[in-house]
């Protein structure tokens, strides 16, 4: 035991002594986080891809037929089905493959719009306000044709505060499950994935560590010693864990105290359990702590690792959600997302903070996660043991 002490004492004076890196761990994030969610909120929505829409209607729905004629003739979402239950409805915004859902009820006399608590707000208030619009317009039809129908000319019988009356009202719900009491907002959004982007940039002083001790040859003398490469490397996973976890604890206080005194935004609201958030968070810290080693191991000198660690890093933040919501991308980088570490932990955060999902919700990205960590401890054992 005392061995594994005195390797993590050895790394811990690496990682002391490196301030800037201990700089661009702690003081960036924080930074890019202000910069990010200020910038978001202030900035007007540029003009995105026609949005899928489900819709759910009684049979024979005279509304319901005419929602989905106007939805597809919109130009700005198209009906990607007609024919689910509501729970399916539910479920299916809940997991993000939709952001709007349209319930109208039996009889027509009113309509529910049912949105992902994970939209952008600016993106959320857009897709709201149009989609209102063109249900206020389908309403207005199927009432001028049923008046008409009747034989009741609306200009001798009707005003038009009396016809607006008449129309059926427009409600609005988020794909939550029962019970939350979280309520989406930027902040909620974006600290998910600048939690990730500050634990994937470990891999800056961790990979110089692993470099270092290969170029000025303290690795070869260590392992000279009765020291097993696995106590080597185990302490640098338990030290950058631990480092891991305070970034975490930062980016909640900023999420939870800054944002909300400085400049307004509501707090940060953590209604899932804490076994659910520290399986999050250790899942999520071994990920980024295997992304450093595999770098480290992989590369020669320190501009390699600075470079293609600092690159890959800003590349997975971006196609993961960091800066810009994954389902405003094209098909194509949605997948690749799908692959990266970062997403997958970013998705787990989603789940507790927005959606106040458990354990047994995170479980595939918690295994996902463990898998990419083992994978690259492996990887990087055999290029240590064939160096």
């Amino acid at each position: 035991m005392y061995k594994f002490f005195g390797a993590l004492r050895k790394e811990w004076f690496i990682l002391a002594r490196d301030l800037p890196g201990l700089g661009i761990l702690f003081l960036m994030p924080v930074l890019l986080i202000l910069v990010v969610t200020l910038a978001q909120e202030n900035a007007l929505k540029s003009q995105v891809e026609k949005s899928s829409v489900l819709i759910l209607s009684p049979p024979g729905s005279t509304l319901g037929e005419q929602l989905s004629r106007d939805i597809n003739a919109s130009g700005m979402f198209h009906v990607m089905a007609d024919s689910l239950d509501q729970k399916a409805i539910h479920t299916a915004i809940m997991k993000g493959e939709v952001p709007l859902g349209i319930i109208v009820s039996q009889g027509d006399t009113a309509i529910t719009l049912v949105i992902d608590p994970t939209l952008h707000e600016a993106y959320k208030t857009s897709i709201i306000t149009a989609a209102t619009f063109i249900l206020k317009g389908a309403s207005g039809k199927v009432m001028m044709h049923n008046l008409l129908a009747a034989g009741q000319p609306s200009s001798s019988l009707l005003n038009e505060v009396d016809m607006l009356e008449m129309l059926p009202p427009i409600y609005q719900e988020q794909a939550v499950r029962e019970r939350s009491t979280i309520k989406p907002s930027p902040v909620q959004n974006n600290i998910p994935g600048f939690i990730l982007f500050a634990m994937f940039f470990i891999v800056i002083p961790l990979s110089g560590s692993v470099i270092s001790e290969k170029n000025e040859g303290s690795g070869f003398r260590l392992r000279t010693l009765p020291v097993p490469l696995s106590t080597m490397l185990g302490a640098k996973v338990i030290l950058y864990l631990f480092v891991c976890i305070i970034q975490f604890l930062l980016m909640l206080l900023v999420g939870y105290y800054v944002l909300h005194l400085f400049f307004g935004f509501p707090k940060l609201e953590m209604a899932a359990s804490y076994t659910a958030i520290s399986v999050a968070t250790i899942s999520a810290a071994l990920g980024a702590v295997g992304f450093g080693l595999l770098v480290g191991s992989g590369s020669q000198t320190h501009s390699q690792a600075a470079l293609f660690g600092s690159v890959m890093v800003v590349i997975l933040g971006v196609i993961s959600g960091t800066f810009l919501p994954v389902h405003m991308m094209p098909k194509a980088v949605q997948f690749i997302s799908s692959l990266s570490p970062m997403r997958w932990g970013i998705d787990n955060y989603i789940e507790l903070f927005i959606r106040d999902g458990g354990v047994s919700d995170i479980l595939p990205g918690i295994f996902w996660l463990l898998l990419f960590f083992i994978f690259a401890m492996l990887i990087s054992i055999l290029i240590f043991a064939k160096r």
